[in-house]
């Protein structure tokens, strides 16, 4: 009996041992049937990156609605294809670190571990940022590693069932950069030139096997892949006014460049026609022995650089041509004489150096013009004379002789009203007299009181 008594307890205590302490682990294995589940991932799943580019992956955390608290994320990359330049943990939901974010480029993994003391509920938490660099043309991934583990704020430290997601990247071939475009005739892209006939050359690289270019008026233009020339130059002719832009790439192993623009402006056109005019009147009056000729144009498309003005005398042959300076308007042409006879032109030259030409004749002084300039400052003396002169009598008339003839039209107009009434009746009343007599007015007296009422 004492046999089989000690043979229950025995089983009694295995029970509990393979039943009772199982359910009060402090652990359970990754994926454990029953445990809440997180997901780990990427926020960029996907993208296409030139060789060379860099760009961002931050990693992220949904909780799923629960609160989680350890955090330990491996992650894996494909280290020919990604390299990492930065690992960064200053947006991280981590509060306390395990250790320090780690990466290693040569065998492409990469870690984050630490802690949420407070525990955290998320959907979207970064544990993460991590700056990759593409190296080489191809499929990239960034994957989280099986061994990542998340575990649960629930006093416990339940490892919860993690769900994982990667990204693939598309890495592309970069571009060799576009060729050098110059031109012997439209050298410079910002200026403006009158020749509608164009050389533009370029330079080849070694193993060039051709060139795509085209002309047209787009500046973006992209040349198709079709080889038009193995020639480093090209003259076109015949161009129209307006902005051209040549666009060439060059092929290379199969592997065409980026595309080079340069640009050609032309104008051929010459500033718009223009008439010069003399300023006879400052000229005498004020400037005595220089008269002013001024004048102005536009130019519908490259815009006017700047004037020239040549003085000839007329007398001399017509085949004589005028030294010319570059000026302003108005010129000052110099008279030394009463008997000068000038011939002034005036050339407006455009960005793009064509030429507008207009000519004027500077006549001397007539006896008026003389009398003015030798008289200048007595004619300038009785005209601010008169002017005083105009200015007291207006004052006079206004606010004198004016105010006088209002009050005189008033008194007849008052009057007339007094004539109208007295027509009408045969007296008048004591009030209406007393009025009348309380006022200075040129009636007649006499007249009012003889009709006076009794």
């Amino acid at each position: 009996m004492k046999k089989y008594d000690n043979t229950l307890i025995f089983a009694f205590v295995m029970a509990l041992v393979a039943g009772v302490f199982p359910a009060v682990s402090f652990s359970q294995p990754s994926g454990k049937t029953g445990a809440p589940s997180v997901l780990v991932s990427p926020l960029l799943r996907s993208g296409s990156f030139v060789e060379g580019s860099v760009f961002e992956v931050p990693i992220v955390l949904d909780t799923k609605g629960s609160s989680v608290q350890g955090i330990d994320v491996r992650i894996d990359f494909d280290e020919d294809k990604l390299a990492i330049m930065q690992q960064s943990n200053g947006l991280s939901i981590i509060g306390k670190w395990s250790a320090a974010p780690s990466h290693d480029n040569t065998n492409g993994t990469a870690s984050y571990v630490g802690i949420v003391p407070e525990g955290i509920k998320t959907g979207s938490g970064v544990i993460g940022v991590i700056t990759f660099k593409a190296l080489r043309e191809g499929r990239a991934t960034v994957a989280i590693n099986g061994a990542s583990r998340i575990t649960l704020k629930d006093g416990l430290d339940t490892t919860a069932d993690l769900k994982t997601e990667k990204g693939e990247y598309a890495i592309l071939r970069a571009l060799p950069d576009g060729i050098y475009v110059f031109s012997a005739t439209h050298p410079d892209q910002n200026n403006w030139y009158n020749n509608t006939n164009p050389t533009i050359s370029w330079e080849a690289n070694a193993g060039s096997e051709g060139f795509s270019y085209v002309l047209d008026n787009k500046p973006n233009t992209i040349p198709n892949n079709a080889v038009k020339t193995k020639d480093t130059a090209i003259t076109i002719g015949d161009l129209k006014d307006g902005l051209w832009y040549f666009h060439i790439k060059e092929k290379k192993g199969a592997v065409w460049s980026a595309a080079s623009h340069f640009l050609i402006r032309i104008d051929t056109v010459p500033p718009l026609p223009f008439v010069p005019e003399v300023k006879y009147w400052t000229g005498s009056a004020i400037l005595s022995e220089w008269i002013p000729v001024s004048f102005f144009t536009t130019d519908n498309l490259s815009g006017i650089d700047h004037y020239e003005v040549g003085v000839a005398d007329r007398a001399a042959p017509v085949t004589a041509s005028p030294s010319f300076i570059q000026s302003e308007s108005p010129f000052l042409v110099p008279l030394q004489n009463k008997d000068s006879q000038l011939r002034v032109a005036v050339r407006a030259i455009d960005k793009a150096g064509n030429v507008r030409d207009a000519t004027i004749a500077v006549e001397p002084m007539n006896q008026f013009a003389a009398f003015i300039r030798g008289n200048f400052a007595r004619i300038l003396f009785d005209i601010i004379l008169m002017t005083l002169e105009a200015a007291i009598l207006y004052y006079f008339f206004r606010h004198r002789l004016s105010r006088r003839f209002r009050r005189i039209m008033k008194f007849a107009k008052q009057e007339k009203q007094i004539d109208e009434i007295l027509e009408k009746q045969d007296g008048i009343d004591e009030e209406l007299y007393k009025t009348i007599v309380a006022r200075e007015t040129f009636f007649d007296k006499e007249k009012i009181n003889s009709v006076k009422k009794e």
